[in-house]
């Protein structure tokens, strides 16, 4: 009997053995992802796909993570890495629904970085082509419910500190003025003749030899006309 017991306990340790190698031993290693090969001061999407061809899926999700926070990056190779991107969740998850939804949303941002994108899928499958194309017409939908926005008038600004215009005088409109001024001159010295005349009038009508005339005095002299007339605006000889 023990005996028996002894074979049985053997047997079973036996087959325990066998089973943590056939099943448990393999799948601890497949899970132990290998060493990333990339530089992370230096991402590059050549290296993340040999990456992902090399089923290394791990990696190739970091190094691209790493490539798209670049600002130098063009907009063509932000379409690309989303593109693999897309392809490495499709290959790595599981989850039919997470997987959809990681990679439908991985195609939107590459068309949004790029629409004209027209690459070769790294994966050849009609499942994965068809997300494809439903993310391309998702994303058409959506910028034509953008509204537009309308272009703004050109306003023109108006120079505030406008110049003073200032208009030339002609030579015509020169001797006007001059020949207006020379007229209001004589007008003066006229008018001031006449109220000295009638003044020195006054004062001989009361005085003299008993009512009778008295002698001419002078009148006050009128100015001096301008130089080269006389009083009748005519030249002197």
């Amino acid at each position: 009997m023990p005996k028996k017991l002894k074979f049985i306990r053997a047997v079973a340790l036996t087959l325990l053995v066998a089973y943590a190698q056939a099943f448990l031993l393999p799948s601890s290693l497949l899970a132990q992802s290998p060493g990333c090969d990339y530089n992370p001061q230096a991402p590059s999407l050549e290296n993340a796909r040999k990456n992902f061809k090399s089923l290394n899926y791990r990696c190739a999700e970091e190094e691209l993570n790493l490539l798209l926070k670049s600002d130098t990056l063009s907009l063509e190779d932000k379409s690309n890495a989303h593109i693999l991107m897309a392809a490495v969740y499709y290959a790595m998850l599981k989850d039919n629904t997470e997987k959809k939804n990681m990679v439908m949303e991985q195609f939107k941002a590459a068309f949004k970085a790029y629409r004209d994108w027209k690459g070769e899928l790294d994966i050849k499958s009609p499942e994965f082509a068809q997300m494809m194309q439903e993310a391309q017409q998702q994303v058409d939908q959506e910028v034509a419910k953008e509204p537009t926005e309308p272009e703004k008038p050109t306003v023109v600004k108006e120079d505030k500190e406008k110049k003073p215009t200032t208009m030339a005088v002609t030579g015509e409109e020169s001797k006007k003025e001059k020949k207006a001024w020379y007229k209001n001159w004589w007008a003066i010295a006229l008018g001031v003749g006449v109220v000295a005349g009638a003044v020195a009038l006054a004062a001989g009508g009361g005085g003299g030899d008993g009512g009778g005339t008295t002698p001419d005095q002078p009148l006050p002299g009128f100015p001096e006309p301008p130089a080269g007339k006389t009083d009748h605006g005519n030249s002197k000889k």
